[in-house]
């Protein structure tokens, strides 16, 4: 997939200007990773298709609006872009502060008021209860299934890409959680699947 094919996606199911949002937010990235490793120098040129599209995509799979919970956001994916071409509430958590200010600023640059930055790991939050889940290379399955256990109810949707790994993942998963656990591929590499998991117990 081109660049162009992938903000066209986005042009097509969100409009030009959540396009044009992502594109500052991108050159944001971009000139942050001068200061910060936020992203591998190498995927610069595939911003849109590695970062930006592979975050939207989640967008798609949620089937519903309510407050979202991105764990380990890093750069901002796929929490500062879920916030960006949406109306959902995003709560993104990060334990290293240079990343919590990059994008405190960022979410205030693109007036992202639906966008809140919070220092911290999962773990360590105050119970409360989100209707999505997200987490982009963080922990295994199972470990994410236990850190989020006072953050979901029965009603959450978790959606978590896990690679090409994560068969393996999801049948260990089933054999601890009751729960519905099902893949998605991913649009930007049809190798690479997306978890998505409704019902689990806690």
């Amino acid at each position: 997939m081109t660049e162009e094919d992938a903000r066209d996606w986005v042009v097509a199911r969100f409009g030009e200007p959540a396009a044009r949002r992502l594109d500052r937010f991108g050159a944001l990235v971009i000139a942050e990773n001068e200061r910060q490793n936020l992203i591998a120098p190498a995927t610069t040129a595939q911003l849109w298709s590695r970062h930006l599209l592979d975050s939207a995509q989640l967008l798609v799979l949620a089937e519903r609006l309510g407050e979202w919970l991105d764990i380990g956001t890093g750069a901002g994916f796929p929490g500062m872009v879920i916030a960006a071409l949406s109306q959902h509430q995003v709560t993104m958590v990060e334990p290293r502060g240079r990343r919590v200010d990059f994008l405190t600023a960022a979410a205030a640059e693109l007036g992202l008021v639906n966008a809140v930055v919070v220092r911290g790991r999962a773990e360590a939050l105050p119970p409360r209860h989100y209707d999505v889940i997200t987490a982009r290379a963080v922990a295994s399955l199972a470990d994410l299934l236990v850190m989020t256990r006072h953050l979901r109810t029965s009603a959450t949707r978790l959606i978590l890409p896990r690679g090409r790994g994560a068969a393996g993942e999801i049948d260990l998963a089933r054999s601890r959680w009751q729960g519905v656990f099902h893949v998605e591929h991913s649009i930007t590499d049809p190798e690479s699947l997306i978890v998505i998991a409704d019902g689990v117990s806690i």
